[in-house]
Parts: structure tokens; sequence; C-alpha cells
């Protein structure tokens, strides 16, 4: 049994699909892929949530000046001190 957005099904799909263009081609011949200085050394972690609580999040951070990033960052280290952890940052 497949489910709609199981990493299973897509990998399925992609593998099913035939490319005609190599991936390093499709890069221009380069081996590395740009990354944003931002996102340098950092790593992405996401979250399915309800609309009410993404539009919540989003209008409270933009609210008090914040990124959604930065919210959720406090956020994240504010969970870690309940949890008897050391806070990590941004």
């Amino acid at each position: 049994m497949s489910r709609k957005g199981s990493l299973l099904s897509l990998r399925d799909r992609v593998s099913a699909t035939p490319s005609t263009v190599p991936v390093s081609e499709e890069r221009d011949g380069s081996d590395s892929k740009w990354v944003a200085p931002s996102r340098q050394g950092k790593k992405a972690m996401t979250g399915y949530f309800s609309p009410e609580m993404s539009f919540a999040m989003h209008m409270t951070a933009r609210k008090h000046g914040m990124s959604l990033q930065d919210a959720m960052a406090d956020a994240f280290n504010d969970w870690l001190r309940k949890m008897g952890e050391s806070p990590v940052g941004k």
C-alpha cells in the first residue's frame, strides 16, 4: 500500500521516469550545488502543521519584527531548556 506523499512512492515515480539529461549537465557541469550564504553550514528541519498554526506563527513573527526561522529557533531553544538541555542558538 502506497501513501500519496510517501518518500517511497516518490522514489518509485522518479526512478520510473527516465532522465534525458545527466545530473552533472543540469548544473552546467558543476559538481557542487550552490547554497545561499545564509544557509551555509545549516541543516533544514521541516514539519507539517495546521493552517491555523502556520498563520499564527507567521503573523506573530511578523508582528514582532522577526523571521519565522528566528521565531522557530527561539521556540526550539525554549523546548531544549524545558527538556534540561542547553540551547544551541540559531
